[in-house]
């Protein structure tokens, strides 16, 4: 093979250059130019060669192609279910992309649709259909929100609802208050209860040993007293008392109120009608050789924040003597019985 080199070639006369005879193929490695700009014009002729055909002045051209692949180029043909040909342009049809033809995470969300309401999701609004979705109670199935999903609060609040049927939180309380209700269309709110009515202090005297007296005046019965220091002159004491009491015939008890520098007051008990009626709290009679519970209850007024002692007092009837926590006879069988009695103090804040 020979090789000619040179910078150029020019027509020896004229300005019509050619290269070879009719009928030999030129090879030309390279870009042809024209005065350095790419060669603009017609095909005026077409060689046959390997996988073209037809060719010449005229007529048409056939050009087979070998099957495109990944690796190399080529023809490929495209299925009318998924793309659609028009005026020379491949379009993808609708639906024509199949789910299994997505990779994975391959759809990112700057690829989704953008809703354009706020605070909305992208769902089935209907079924079959994609759209804009507010979420609805009937969405969340039951006992799907869990104390770890439900929002922080503040330690000791609750939950209520105001007028309108919100939640809102209810604040602490302090230590001691109560929850009360304000009413319908109220909140309800932690509050301290008014003293008014209020158990304020409770005091009791047990008293299990028998007592036993004879006297025809009345006289204190030993252990059978409590003392109490009311917390405001306003108070009230509750005074409630079980006596288990017997005699032979009849006798009466009453309770007194003393308090220091002032006159001992005889306390839940009647007037008296006459020089032999006894101004007294109760009575007992019981010549069957049997103790009976005798109940006192009253409320006082003592007015003082001073202490206050309360007592038990009895007298017997015509020297016949009266028991405290026993039967008259007091047998040593196993039918007899011992006794216990109470005296309990009670404040009420005024």
């Amino acid at each position: 093979m020979s090789e000619v080199k040179v910078n150029k070639i020019s027509p020896r006369s004229g300005t019509s250059l050619t290269i070879g005879d009719n009928g030999d193929t030129t090879n030309i490695v390279g870009t042809l130019q024209n005065n350095g700009a790419a060669l603009v014009g017609d095909i005026s002729s077409v060689v046959a060669g390997t996988n073209l055909s037809g060719g010449g002045t005229s007529g048409d051209v056939t050009i087979n192609l070998a099957d495109a692949s990944t690796s190399a180029k080529g023809a490929a043909s495209f299925s009318s279910d998924n793309f659609a040909a028009s005026s020379g342009a491949v379009t993808i049809k609708d639906l024509g992309i199949a789910t299994a033809e997505l990779q994975d995470d391959s759809v990112t969300y700057a690829k989704m649709q953008d809703t354009g309401t706020a605070n909305r999701v992208l769902g089935a609004a209907s079924a079959g259909t994609i759209g804009e979705v507010q979420i609805a109670t009937d969405m969340v199935a039951d006992n799907a929100v869990t104390l770890a999903k439900m929002a922080s609060g503040t330690d000791g609040n609750i939950i209520s609802y105001d007028a309108s049927g919100n939640p809102v939180a209810i604040a602490t309380g302090s230590d001691g208050q109560v929850l009360t209700s304000a009413g319908a269309g109220a909140q309800p709110a932690f509050e301290t209860l008014p003293s008014s009515g209020k158990i304020l202090q409770v005091l009791q005297n047990l008293e299990g040993n028998t007592r036993a007296s004879s006297t025809t005046s009345f006289i204190n019965i030993s252990g059978i007293e409590q003392a109490i220091t009311p917390s405001s002159s306003n108070s009230k004491i509750l005074i409630s008392s079980v006596l288990v009491l017997s005699c032979a015939n009849h006798g009466v008890v009453r309770f007194i109120r003393e308090v220091s520098g002032q006159t001992t007051v005889v306390v839940g008990a009647g007037t008296t009608a006459s020089s032999n009626r006894q101004n007294a709290s109760m009575t007992t009679n019981s010549n069957d050789n049997a103790a009976r519970p005798q109940p006192f209850q009253f409320l006082d007024s003592p007015g003082t924040t001073s202490a206050v002692t309360y007592r038990a007092q009895w007298m017997a009837n015509s020297s016949t003597a009266m028991y405290l926590n026993r039967t008259p006879n007091d047998t040593d069988a196993t039918y007899g019985s011992r006794f216990a009695s109470t005296i309990t103090l009670m404040e009420v804040g005024a």
